[in-house]
């Protein structure tokens, strides 16, 4: 019976050597030897092409959820949830967003809105606690061999929060056609036609309904 790891998420390493090969480059024996300036671009733009895609669209797998308590007459809120608020929820009411300069003259007996300014949460006064539910989409794209989410890939065996299957197509043929970024290179509409499917199996397949159906548009 063998005993060899069969990776099912494929690791950045792992990303960068697929693009080495479909571009006939010699490949390196180990993340550590990764020196020449063509090999460090061709890694930055796995990250670009991996922050592209995931900050395109709210994608199902990147939402999540923070419990939150605000005690009487609390106000405000100082956390960094690592991505984009979509609503806050205390119990099964949800409160209404609002601009911060219009924040002011709510009565202080509404308590049901609530604005943002960076990481701060501001809200109106309350006569009693409240547990608040914050649901956002994390702005972390990548995670280590742990499963710890991370801004970005950095090392060898970090990877991609993008679910499988899509996840290989999408990094590698996308960062060959911003690593060569020239439409008359023989293979580069073979690429992006690989690229643009993938992205757009990924979209579909995260609908639930009709009327949240993406609409792609390939350019």
């Amino acid at each position: 019976m063998s005993t060899q790891t069969t990776h099912i998420r494929p690791t950045y390493f792992e990303i960068f050597t697929k693009v080495l090969n479909e571009l006939s480059w010699r490949e390196v024996s180990g993340f550590n030897e990764i020196e020449k300036t063509e090999h460090k671009r061709v890694l930055n733009l796995i990250n670009v092409t991996n922050a592209e895609v995931l900050s395109s669209y709210i994608w199902d797998f990147q939402i999540e959820k923070a419990e939150i308590m605000l005690g009487k007459d609390e106000t405000t809120i100082l956390s960094d949830f690592g991505g984009k608020i979509i609503s806050i929820w205390e119990g099964s009411k949800k409160y209404k967003y609002i601009h911060p300069t219009m924040l002011a003259p709510v009565s202080d007996r509404r308590c049901d809105v609530y604005s943002n300014i960076g990481s701060l949460i501001i809200t109106t006064p309350s006569a009693h606690k409240r547990n608040l539910s914050v649901i956002f989409a994390s702005d972390l794209y990548a995670q280590d061999k742990d499963g710890v989410k991370k801004a970005k890939m950095e090392n060898a065996d970090d990877t991609s929060i993008i679910p499988m299957p899509y996840l290989e197509p999408i990094l590698v043929y996308g960062t060959l056609i911003r690593t060569k970024a020239n439409p008359s290179f023989a293979k580069f509409g073979y690429w992006r036609t690989l690229y643009y499917n993938a992205v757009g199996n990924l979209r579909t397949s995260g609908a639930k309904s009709n009327e949240d159906s993406p609409r792609l548009i390939l350019g």
